[in-house]
């Protein structure tokens, strides 16, 4: 499954519990009419959390695993490099889940723990704002080359 946001539109980031049933059908269907054609199908809700912020962004990073190895951790939500990165011992607990390549997002919560916000298929999730494209593929092509199947 693929999970894609409406970001930079005007759609809410959030909606607050308890919401009316004809208020969510309402909503839904805008969601729908702002994917398009990009729109494949069902709707992923997620539990809001309080994000830390650095000035207006808050502060998360994307992780990309193939074959189990680490291709690549970058800031996902154009905050300052001066902002904590995500411990290696935390982002390394999801290096061997049950897919060759995924995305793993995290975030740093307001008091300073980190969590898990989604993942993701590794060949539909976008790179990070910022991300070397060339040094991703580079990276993937190291790692592909290591881990041949036969």
């Amino acid at each position: 499954m693929t999970v894609k946001s409406v970001k930079e539109t005007g759609f809410p980031d959030f909606f607050e519990t308890p919401v009316n049933p004809q208020v969510m059908n309402t909503r839904i269907a805008e969601f729908i009419e702002l994917r398009g054609d990009l729109y494949t199908g069902g709707i992923v809700l997620k539990e809001f959390v309080e994000l830390k912020k650095y000035g207006k962004n808050t502060n998360e990073y994307r992780a990309f695993f193939l074959y189990g190895h680490l291709l690549s951790l970058s800031r996902n939500s154009n905050q300052p490099e001066t902002c904590p990165r995500v411990p290696q011992d935390f982002y390394l607990k999801y290096k061997d889940l049950k897919s060759n390549h995924y995305t793993v997002d995290f975030g740093e919560l307001s008091d300073g723990r980190w969590i898990v916000i989604e993942t993701g298929d590794g060949q539909v999730s976008g790179l990070s704002p910022g991300q070397m494209v060339s040094k991703y593929y580079e990276d993937m092509q190291l790692i592909t080359s290591k881990c041949r199947y036969i």
